[in-house]
């Protein structure tokens, strides 16, 4: 028991990490920000009326900022894999050589995954009344007070990119490490849920990073999750801007949509299984992390 509790601290310590920074960061800035403007009149007028640009781009910096701090640390680790041993394991090469089907299947796959589930999901946690018992509805509201250009920046690059590379690359990657693949997805989704703050986002996390972690293991590649958090981040924001999102569908789309999705996450499992039976364990993967390969390795 005591064993497996020092695993999960060790597993979260990267993650410890990056909310340290994050956070000490944008503590900082909000600090030198308030000092600065009270002996400055004209960004005072500048920050007072323009406050929703200047908290956007506080995040964005204090975002980097925690990434950049976690590759540091993450650099060499005698006790661990360095970042780029991650990369290595998990491949760049977004497909792997040796499945049944052409590399446009997978990516077409998780497309509809990915809008099928994010809209579906959102529908019935609207319907579910979960929204009325959560911080959500601020949490959004000061998402949607930014520009739109900084959002699409924020909420579909630097956010998604920053979060699969803390939760699924190096939390995930060390989860399986340790932990069967089913606990690993688990955990790992658990974590990432909890990361969001409030039972609404916590509970679409917790989903979307189940299907992220499938999704990385699929294509063997951490772009497979990727490209998940940056479809799902971009619809939703868009559609929650424009005021659509709250009024798509009823129950009966909801689970439509929600049910298609399981089916193309069916479709994943089997075809990963079909091809670990017919062309056994081994990834064809020909170039990961900046390293050839060799594909009879």
């Amino acid at each position: 028991m005591m064993r497996s509790f020092r695993k999960v601290i060790y597993v979260l310590l990267p993650m410890l990490a990056y909310y340290l920074v994050h956070d000490v960061t944008r503590f900082l800035m909000m600090f030198l920000l308030q000092f600065a403007s009270r002996r400055s009149r004209p960004l005072y007028d500048f920050i007072t009326s323009h406050d929703a640009l200047t908290s956007g781009i506080i995040s964005v910096i204090d975002v980097i900022v925690g990434i950049a701090a976690l590759l540091f640390i993450m650099r060499t680790d005698k006790e661990e894999l360095s970042i780029w041993d991650y990369l290595n394991l998990n491949g760049i090469s977004f497909y792997r050589l040796d499945r049944l089907h052409a590399p446009v299947f997978s990516w077409i796959i998780i497309l509809m995954q990915t809008i099928s589930m994010s809209l579906g999901l959102n529908m019935l946690i609207r319907i579910s009344g979960m929204v009325e018992h959560s911080s959500y509805g601020a949490t959004t509201s000061t998402q949607y007070m930014i520009p739109v250009w900084l959002g699409l920046l924020l909420y579909g690059v630097i956010s998604p990119a920053a979060e699969e590379l803390l939760f699924r690359l190096i939390v995930f990657g060390r989860l399986k490490r340790r932990f069967n693949i089913l606990i690993s997805v688990i955990m790992a989704s658990l974590f990432f849920g909890l990361y969001h703050g409030n039972i609404v986002q916590g509970f679409y996390g917790f989903v979307m990073g189940v299907l992220m972690c499938i999704a990385v293991e699929y294509v063997h590649s951490i772009y497979g999750s990727l490209l998940i958090h940056c479809v799902a981040n971009v619809t939703i924001y868009l559609l929650g801007l424009k005021g659509i999102l709250g009024s798509m569908g009823g129950l009966g789309t909801g689970l439509a949509l929600t049910g298609f999705g399981l089916i193309t996450l069916a479709c994943e499992l089997y075809y990963s299984r079909r091809s670990a039976m017919q062309l056994g364990d081994t990834y064809g993967v020909t170039y990961v992390g900046g390293f050839f390969v060799d594909s009879d390795q």
